[in-house]
């Protein structure tokens, strides 16, 4: 179904919510699970105009305010595109969706870039860049993920210990000593990182393992505060853990090389 650039779907393993404006798989639940995997702003206007706060937006072909790429918006456009929807393919036990992005004329890419989603007993996100020009061009990216928790309080991250983040804040890099309990802003990057991360929540009682592929960072923030699209005390209840390819590790593609990067995504209980 689909309802207001809204495409909802449900099988027999789970149902997700994905939306056009962005890209953005807004809603993922295995119907083995209570709570969603992915959070999602409270005062989201949904206007197809604004970036949408939560689920996993795209940043892509700019990171932040990355100096690369740095005549188009933050993060990017393409969270602040309409994808064309080219395929969904539901059964019992299998979801299957692919979108696909050119950019508006005015930015003067020539990239395409297009979303693969597939759930089954797990998530499999993907997006892949192909560089259609005639020169190099090199990108950053990020799957902006915003993942569901019962309280920060309640939950560690385990996977980037012993790893070199540069903070984003103060701009200096550091070395991860212990498992990641995030207390206070925190907004960092993880350098030269490939190894999956699973995101200890006792509050639920589950585990959200993720594995990345053509990833050599990951980005980890929660602000510490509510933004515009969140009700009060809301920035409590999630934690972005990105894939992502960003400052030095950016990625430059030759002429129609292709370059794609993923994340795999399963719920267990904590046992």
């Amino acid at each position: 179904m689909i309802n207001n650039n809204i495409i909802h779907l449900r099988n027999s393993l789970a149902e997700c919510k994905l939306s056009l404006w962005g890209g953005n798989l807004l809603s993922y639940r295995p119907l083995t699970e209570k709570h969603d995997v992915f959070w999602l702003g409270d005062l989201n206007k949904f206007d197809n105009n604004q970036a949408i706060r939560g689920g996993i937006p795209v940043c892509w072909p700019r990171f932040a305010e990355e100096k690369l790429n740095n005549n188009l918006p933050r993060h990017g456009f393409a969270r602040l595109s309409n994808w064309t929807l080219n395929n969904i393919f539901v059964d019992e036990k299998k979801i299957e969706i692919t979108l696909s992005l050119q950019p508006d004329t005015k930015f003067n890419i020539n990239l395409s870039a297009m979303l693969a989603i597939k759930i089954t007993d797990k998530l499999k996100y993907s997006l892949e860049t192909i560089n259609l020009g005639n020169e190099n061009f090199s990108f950053s990216e990020a799957l902006h993920a915003y993942f569901n928790i019962s309280s920060l309080d309640n939950v560690f991250l385990k996977g980037l210990t012993h790893h070199n983040y540069k903070n984003s804040l103060d701009g200096n890099v550091y070395t991860l000593e212990n498992d990641l309990q995030i207390k206070g802003e925190f907004d960092s990057i993880f350098l030269n990182h490939v190894s999956p991360i699973s995101i200890i929540d006792k509050g639920f009682n589950r585990v959200i393992f993720m594995e990345k592929q053509g990833s050599q960072t990951t980005v980890v923030w929660n602000p510490a505060k509510d933004l515009a699209e969140m009700s009060p005390e809301q920035y409590k209840t999630f934690v972005c853990v990105e894939p992502s390819n960003v400052g030095e590790y950016c990625v430059c593609l030759k002429p129609h090389e292709k370059h794609k990067i993923s994340a795999t995504i399963k719920v267990q209980s904590l046992k």
